[in-house]
């Protein structure tokens, strides 16, 4: 009898340490399983910021074609064609304000604060324009003709571009100037109103120019891969 129950409470001794074994054993695996789980979120986190900051420029360059694409078209080529490039020249001011921060390049910082600077001159007067001209009804579809540089824009924008804050500014920046030559194209081409066709070339003559300095900044300086 003495040696069945010594027999019974060595069992359960055993049966408690398994017991005990066990849960140390499964909190252990919760607590490795929380760190592991922990470490992944954080270094998504990381990678999202590393992502959003990399992609800084498009998202500004997004956020102008949105507000673009929600202007209410008269049919007025100078009146849209005001408004449109007042939007768009907000568009290069932020971009340029975002190089002017953030980015190295001498060159490339001293040509986004001219572009500050001369976008808003011409705000100025792009919206002293759209404030004492009344609209005429006209053609919708010249209007429309506006909006194409843009939608032929999106489609040629690279998702999850790389390199240095200069090179986005330099490709988006390149490409945003693009747009604007071909809007004031279509102006010098349909519009009426002798200033903002004047205004028109202006731009042409001056983006076109630094387009070419953007565009041989980046031939000479190519991204490491």
């Amino acid at each position: 009898m003495k040696t069945n129950k010594i027999l019974l409470n060595l069992a359960i001794c055993l049966g408690t340490t398994a017991f005990l074994f066990s849960g140390c054993s499964q909190k252990s695996k919760q607590t490795e399983t929380t760190s592991v789980t922990q470490t992944e979120e954080h270094s998504g986190h990381d990678m999202d910021m590393a992502a959003e900051g990399s992609n800084k420029m498009m998202d500004l360059m997004h956020q102008n074609m949105s507000k673009m694409q929600e202007m209410e078209m008269t049919g007025d080529v100078d009146h849209d064609f005001a408004m449109m490039m007042a939007i768009h020249h907000q568009g290069a001011i932020a971009m340029s304000e975002e190089e002017v921060n953030n980015g190295t390049d001498p060159m490339l910082k001293e040509m986004a604060n001219k572009t500050i600077a001369s976008s808003k001159t011409d705000i100025q007067k792009l919206s002293s324009f759209t404030s004492n001209h009344q609209p005429m009804a006209g053609d919708a579809s010249k209007s429309m003709k506006l909006m194409q540089p843009m939608k032929d824009m999106m489609g040629q924008m690279e998702h999850g571009m790389q390199g240095t804050t200069d090179h986005h500014f330099a490709k988006m920046m390149s490409m945003h100037h693009q747009q604007g030559i071909d809007m004031s194209k279509v102006q010098v081409a349909e519009g009426k109103t002798p200033a903002m066709k004047q205004m028109a070339q202006k731009i042409i003559d001056e983006q076109e120019k630094d387009k070419q300095k953007l565009d041989n900044w980046l031939q000479e300086h190519p991204q490491q891969k």
